[in-house]
């Protein structure tokens, strides 16, 4: 047991340090979209209530949404890139597919 109580503060400072690396720019012709799965529908982060799994488009959240985001541990949260022409399609709360609100 004392080996895990040593690595406990190292694992806290790499989590620390991960969740303050912002993204860079995409890709030609990408768009970056953080995905979100929640640990317990109807969570509330960020000025936001998610269920399963969100789409959401990067330029849709600020940077302090952005960490709160990745730093909640209730939220799994993944930045990935699409092409430019599937984002509308991907993340339109109105379709029910890829936002979790449906």
């Amino acid at each position: 047991m004392a080996t895990a109580k040593k690595n406990q503060p190292a694992a806290a400072a790499a989590a620390k340090s991960a969740t303050a690396i912002l993204p860079g720019d995409p890709a030609p012709g990408m768009r970056q979209v953080l995905q979100v799965i929640t640990k317990r529908d109807g969570f509330r982060r960020a000025g936001r209530e998610w269920h399963g799994t969100t789409l959401v488009p990067l330029e849709e959240l600020t940077r302090e949404q952005y960490i709160q985001i990745g730093s909640e541990p209730m939220l799994v949260a993944q930045l990935m890139e699409v092409p430019e022409e599937q984002v509308a399609e991907l993340t339109d709360p109105g379709s029910g597919e890829g936002t979790g609100t449906a």
